[in-house]
């Protein structure tokens, strides 16, 4: 995988990043986002029993987010939301 896309805020760089892991297992997923900042799971789940994680980039900006399949879903008020193009 390419170490030369920089990873500021994954909300908003949602679509180039799903882009750039789909197809891929979901550890493999989880590794490159590691790689390109921090990557903790939290004691959730949410549907479908799909474990949840909290995302912070090398700036300091944090997501909580979980992944189904090739999209990545992030925690907001009231629930969660997928970047869609």
């Amino acid at each position: 995988m390419s170490d030369a896309f920089h990873l500021l805020d994954l909300p908003s760089q949602a679509l180039a990043v799903q882009r750039l892991l789909r197809g891929r297992p979901e550890d493999e997923k989880l590794a490159w986002l590691a790689a390109h900042g921090r990557v903790v799971p939290l004691d959730s789940h949410f549907r479908r029993d799909r474990p949840v994680y909290r995302f912070e980039s090398r700036l300091g900006l944090a997501c909580v987010f979980l992944i189904d399949g090739d999209e990545l879903a992030f925690l907001c008020d009231h629930g969660f939301y997928r970047v869609k193009s």
